[in-house]
């Protein structure tokens, strides 16, 4: 096709514009992809796991304050906040919620598309995001008064923690592997 295009066009196509992979920008891009699936599974994994153990019903009261909205919603309306000095009404936390979740599920895609081009292994690159990942949770919300250190947790909580982030380690892991296949398939 891209012979053809350029023939009738006298341009290239956008698809031999955009970088291959194991480019840093290309790795990037695909990892942010593959981040936005591994949210996908990551938060279908959640509420499955919500539903499984009673845990997040419907009869949660709405918050009184910030201080009583997920750890994601306080990081948004801190940013918002404090950055763009905008006042963030406390009926947009469940927004602030679900928007802090799919930015930070997806951009630490990016963050495996590097990992994962220098390592061109998918189950280390997968520990090495989950690592990163819990690593970044235990020391930035802490930071923030929004966690407390990782050492007041007893080690069975931690380790059930990051249990649960591999699964969205190895489903950014999976689906940076299948995009492979794919974006190799058309070449």
């Amino acid at each position: 096709m891209s012979q053809r295009w350029h023939a009738r066009t006298g341009h290239e196509p956008i698809d031999a514009m955009v970088p291959a992979a194991g480019h840093p920008i290309g790795a990037v891009g695909q990892g942010l992809l593959a981040g936005a699936i591994g949210n996908a599974v990551f938060t279908g994994y959640q509420v499955l796991e919500a539903k499984l153990t009673g845990n997040g019903g419907g009869d949660e009261k709405p918050p009184k304050d910030w201080g009583e909205t997920p750890e994601p919603a306080q990081v948004g309306q801190r940013i918002v906040e404090g950055v763009f000095e905008e006042d963030v009404p406390l009926e947009k936390a469940n927004t602030m919620t679900n928007t802090m979740h799919w930015l930070f599920g997806t951009s630490w895609g990016a963050v495996y598309g590097v990992y994962q081009e220098t390592f061109k292994q998918p189950f280390v690159s997968g520990v090495a995001l989950t690592s990163t990942v819990m690593a970044f949770d235990y020391t930035v919300l802490p930071a923030m008064k929004l966690y407390e250190k990782p050492w007041q947790y007893a080690p069975s909580d931690l380790a059930k923690d990051y249990a649960k982030h591999l699964v969205y380690g190895f489903s950014v892991a999976a689906a940076y592997s299948a995009l492979d296949r794919l974006f190799a398939s058309r070449d």
